[in-house]
């Protein structure tokens, strides 16, 4: 399965460990994706979706 939000579609970014000795080396960013359930269309629906996604959501209520 993958690891990417179904509601806005971000996924797994990259970037650079750096230590401190400023020595580089890559490593991924995962997302904090949570299962959780939200009404489309007036009908529960089980979704994976990012936590910025879910807190966006639950403002717009």
């Amino acid at each position: 399965m993958s690891r990417v939000c179904e509601i806005c579609g971000r996924g797994k970014m990259t970037g650079k460990k750096v230590s401190h000795a400023e020595n580089k080396t890559n490593r991924t960013f995962e997302l904090n994706l949570q299962e959780t359930t939200i009404d489309v269309n007036g009908k529960p629906t089980k979704v994976k979706a990012c936590t910025k996604c879910i807190k966006t959501a639950r403002k717009a209520k």
